[in-house]
């Protein structure tokens, strides 16, 4: 007998299509931080969407995305095959097409894949856990099944799961020299005085905000920089700070500074200035912000020691400015031996503003950009300036002295002998974004940008990871058979190989012929057909290439590596005329790598001091446990780093521990969770054995865990920066006495 309302099955249910497969499952949400265990052969599931949700949360967990490679079903809707593949699986198309999409498969082997057996149950045939690219959960927000999840979903993951932003490093400055910083930071300057200058000007509710918002920062992170510049009467003159994000980046990105005053030369109704960097994306990176009362000497001074404090004394090799006779001095006071550039797309502007009034303005408009963008030489310079000067009688002309009195800071032809990381207009096309573009106007109140401070940053850092992803998930198609640039595709990140590949594509433009040829240096003039702004017109130069055949060493006058980091066209042509497929070590910075970071905090590691009091004690072992957690975010191992800490703060909450006591690390294979079907275990579950090993299927996993369970804790950063499973967790077992 029927029960009463109760529903016939359809006649013809609707088999299930491949995309209703690829849809996200709503209960996938409810899967995150839960150890599901991993896909093994011999699991048995009932239905199609136990398997495909079992898979889903696992490769969550792991971090990549999941597609179907193969589905069969009956004409009732049973699952009688089916296989999931990572979503990068499948073969990429290489064939060069000029601007094609970028790809992102790389024929990964990582499966699972199930059939209907005879007790009409789903058993897993085969499960293939290996990949062929990097799998990281911090990105997996930006896969496309983790980009279909409920807002609420998506900042859990982001504020608790491994996609949590990094803690940032303290300063590494040594205690001795923080008496040097003060007395930089607050003493008297002896060539200027403090005395009488302006104060800043706030409008209502500005003063409160900013104390509200420096109080909100520092609670957030003890490591939150500022300094409030005061007069004799308490007014505020100037402000200084530095999250603690731009207090760690600093660490990795010092190599060329910018201090942008755009909104201060502009009359903004907020005095701002910036500090920025750039990332191994060639990303702009905040390092410091500030409010200015003026433009004189005395108050950039104040800023410049203010950032130099903040940054533990740690100067950048190279710093770029706007033309400024009050930051020139600052800079020469302040930071006397760092390499001070004024940014030429400033130069530029302010010609247009000095310069307008002439009645031939757009000859010698064109006249000073081709003198600038152009000259290869000094002589070539001083040529075209000297013709400018005199041919439109310019010699009274004071702007234009000054501006040759200082070619040395922002002719490209003096300053391409150093590292500018891409940070300063070589083109004349090109300009330069503030980093609050789009956020900041000219009636902005401070009121009004402290209060969206925090999500102009948050929207910057996702850009980044954005960028991380693209480098570790895409892969650009190439626009050659040249290996070199196969070569540079797997180490650089995506937006430096797509500016490799732009130098590469301008191959064609280049035609090389040998000039002279002395032992193994040889000197060739490489002649490039140059397309001028209409696209219509073309003009050729040429450009002098020196090789040395056995160093591997090549220069180029036009001085773009040095100023880029990335080989020019020149060189690169001049390197095929040679028949050279790999481009040389020497030329392969480690700033553009997709691992920069990586990297970094690997060669930074030094040998360990033993301070001789606790204060000093208790800063020193705050460093280096935050040089750790700096690895284990950057590595993926926020998990496995959790889960050490604990064990570490068990080992010296100890009582029985000193320090002639050595922990032992082992592997232990997290236990996989059963999956049952009607009461029934179907699942082998790892248990163990009495001699702390696991049984079955798992016996060859705890054998090779054996191998490692005698570590040298003093050797501990390559267990850290080198474990690379996703699915064994470690613990601290043992102590075992000298």
């Amino acid at each position: 007998m029927e029960t009463e309302g109760a529903v016939p099955p359809p006649k013809n249910p609707r088999r299930p299509r491949r995309r209703d497969l690829n849809a996200l499952d709503p209960y996938l949400e409810e899967s995150d931080g839960q150890d599901i265990g991993i896909p093994e052969v011999g699991m048995v599931f009932n239905n199609h969407m136990e398997v495909n949700r079992f898979y889903r949360r696992y490769a969550r967990r792991v971090g990549f995305g999941v597609s179907v490679r193969r589905s069969s079903f009956s004409q009732e809707g049973t699952c009688l095959y089916l296989e999931l593949m990572c979503c990068k699986g499948g073969r990429p198309r290489y064939e060069p097409k000029f601007r094609k999409r970028a790809s992102s498969t790389t024929n990964c082997p990582a499966r699972i894949r199930v059939k209907l057996w005879g007790d009409k149950l789903l058993h897993v045939e085969l499960a293939n856990l290996d990949h062929n690219h990097p799998v990281s959960p911090a990105m997996a927000r930006f896969l496309n099944s983790y980009k279909q999840l409920s807002g609420p979903a998506k900042r859990r993951l982001r504020m608790g799961g491994p996609g949590a932003m990094p803690v940032e490093e303290p300063s590494k400055m040594p205690v001795d020299k923080l008496g040097a910083l003060e007395e930089l930071l607050f003493g008297e300057s002896k060539n200027h005085s403090f005395v009488e200058r302006g104060r800043l000007k706030l409008q209502p509710g500005d003063s409160e905000a900013l104390r509200l918002f420096f109080t909100r920062m520092q609670a957030k992170n003890a490591n939150f920089f500022n300094v409030i510049d005061l007069d004799d009467e308490g007014c505020v003159r100037n402000v200084f700070w530095a999250d603690a994000w731009s207090r760690a980046m600093y660490e990795y990105y010092n190599d060329a500074i910018t201090l942008d005053t755009s909104y201060v030369v502009s009359k903004h109704d907020m005095p701002l200035v910036t500090f920025l960097g750039v990332n191994h994306h060639g990303q702009s990176v905040l390092l410091g912000c500030g409010l200015l009362s003026d433009e004189t000497a005395e108050t950039y001074t104040w800023l410049f020691k203010a950032w130099v404090a903040c940054m533990s004394g740690n100067l950048p090799k190279a710093i770029i400015t706007d033309q400024c006779r009050g930051i020139q001095s600052a800079v020469a006071e302040v930071v006397p031996g760092v390499r001070h550039r004024i940014c030429l797309h400033q130069i530029m502007k302010k010609a247009a503003e000095q310069l307008s009034g002439l009645s031939e303005y757009k000859a010698i408009s064109k006249a000073l950009q081709k003198a600038a963008y152009d000259s290869l030489t000094v002589d070539e310079f001083e040529g075209e300036w000297s013709t400018l000067i005199t041919y439109n009688g310019l010699q009274g002309h004071d702007w234009l002295r000054s501006l040759y009195e200082c070619r040395f800071s922002w002719v490209p032809i003096f300053l391409k002998d150093a590292f500018w990381a891409g940070m300063s207009a070589t083109q004349r096309s090109e300009t330069i974004t503030p980093f609050f573009e789009g956020y900041v106007d000219l009636k902005t109140s401070l009121k009004q940008f402290l209060g969206k401070y925090e999500m102009i940053l948050q929207s910057k850092y996702e850009k980044e990871a954005q960028a991380d992803f693209e480098t570790f998930h895409k892969q650009r198609p190439p626009v050659s058979k040249f290996y070199m640039e196969e070569q540079l595709s797997k180490v650089y990140t995506h937006n430096m190989f797509k500016k490799l590949q732009d130098e590469i594509e301008a191959i064609m433009y280049c035609h090389v012929s040998l000039m002279n040829g002395d032992g193994p240096i040889s000197t060739f003039n490489v002649k490039e057909c140059i397309f001028l702004e209409d696209g219509k017109r073309t003009m050729s130069k040429i450009f002098a290439v020196t090789y040395n055949t056995e160093e591997k060493d090549i220069t180029c006058i036009c001085g773009g590596f040095q100023f880029s980091g990335i080989l020019c066209r020149h060189s690169l042509s001049v390197l095929k005329f040679q028949q050279v497929r790999e481009v040389p070590s020497q030329y392969v910075l480690d700033r553009w790598k997709k691992d920069f970071r990586q990297l970094h905090v690997m060669g930074r590691l030094s040998s360990d001091v033993v301070p001789d009091n606790r204060v000093d004690r208790y800063d020193y072992l705050s460093m280096r446990c935050l040089q750790l957690v700096d690895s284990a975010v950057l590595s993926d191992k926020y998990r496995l780093a959790l889960r050490l800490v604990r064990e570490v703060e068990k080992f010296l909450l100890n009582s029985n521990t000193h320090d002639d006591t050595q922990p032992r690390i082992k592997s232990r294979i997290p236990k996989v969770k059963p999956n049952t079907v009607t009461g029934q275990n179907l699942v082998n579950v790892v248990t163990d054995n009495g001699n702390g090993g696991p049984k079955g299927p798992e016996a060859s996993a705890s054998a090779q865990a054996s191998q490692i369970q005698k570590v040298d804790w003093n050797k501990h950063q390559d267990f850290w920066c080198n474990t690379t499973s996703s699915v064994e967790t470690y613990s601290i077992v043992g102590i075992l006495t000298a």
